[in-house]
């Protein structure tokens, strides 16, 4: 996904799956994976065919804005490597026109994870984000960078994270009037280099502000306010005190959705997966029913 001022589009549940270092151009956003997007804090509590659309807006201090619209709709489910998984497909579509669309096999282990957000990587079975001169989706295999095998640190364990609950709120978006709970999400990563003999320190800020409600299916978001920043400080090596923080970047962004259904049609997820899976779980055995009353005999004279 293009970096641009970011915006929504990473504040809407990716900051753990991109780096965070800023790009010296900046560009508008033309991609966004939706499988940040999922509400993984209970339960899956969609079907195949579920989607929801939002409609996203921003704007930066160094002049870009960014519009468009980003749908979410559960594709299909597939039984991959022993492991049962759904497929998340997401269309991105600027205001000004076009659009492109990218689909996510995800394991549903994810959603027995305390940490998932952070650990979006390690659930992503297979990608889908082209086809083939003949028509047919080009799947890729998602695998973990040969690092992170050798490693002994977490994945995500730089991104620190604090989450709390702000009270209750009703949000007004054209598919209803929703009762929200407002949740606080401030998430942060910072990294230090060494340059010559200087230090180069480089942090970057997410706060959201989400309303959530178990109403809206796949997300649980009726709306959702972001702002994201990009803070530096320079120093000579051995002076940390002295330098300055400065502020590169500063954008601000809302999310708002705008239509939700049932029986959505994916374009990229494969034809076979377009379905539920049909569980493999044994029949239970039926349960015994009451013992049957014994006949007495009557004794005659």
């Amino acid at each position: 996904m293009p970096r641009a001022t970011r915006l929504a589009a990473v504040a809407l549940g990716l900051l753990a799956l991109l780096p965070l270092q800023p790009r010296a151009a900046q560009q508008k956003v033309e991609l966004v994976n939706g499988i940040g997007l999922i509400d993984y804090s209970q339960k899956p509590h969609f079907k195949v065919g579920d989607w929801v659309r939002y409609h996203v807006t921003g704007s930066s201090e160094t002049g870009m804005h960014d519009d468009y619209e980003v749908t979410v709709l559960i594709g299909g489910e597939e039984r991959f490597w022993g492991e049962d998984c759904f497929w998340v497909e997401t269309w991105t579509e600027p205001a000004s026109g076009g659009g492109r669309a990218v689909a996510t096999l995800m394991s549903y282990a994810i959603f027995d994870d305390s940490l998932p957000v952070p650990h979006l990587q390690l659930y992503a079975r297979k990608m889908i984000s082209e086809v083939s001169d003949d028509g047919r989706p080009v799947q890729n295999v998602m695998k973990r960078p040969t690092g992170s095998l050798t490693s002994r640190k977490p994945i995500g364990e730089r991104v620190s994270m604090k989450v709390d609950t702000v009270g209750s709120d009703t949000v007004s978006v054209p598919p209803g009037l929703f009762q929200c709970k407002k949740v606080s999400m401030q998430q942060g990563i910072a990294t230090t280099v060494d340059v010559g003999d200087s230090s180069l320190r480089t942090e970057v800020r997410e706060n959201r502000l989400i309303y959530r409600t178990p109403e809206i299916p796949i997300t649980a978001v009726a709306r959702e306010d972001i702002e994201y920043s990009i803070m530096r400080k320079v120093w000579k090596i051995g002076h940390s005190e002295e330098g300055p923080m400065r502020t590169m970047e500063r954008s601000i962004g809302s999310a708002r959705l705008t239509e939700r259904g049932q029986n959505g049609h994916p374009q990229l997820v494969p034809e076979y997966a377009r379905k539920a899976l049909v569980s493999s779980a044994p029949k239970a055995a039926p349960r015994p029913g009451p013992p049957k009353a014994r006949a007495v005999k009557r004794r005659t004279g």
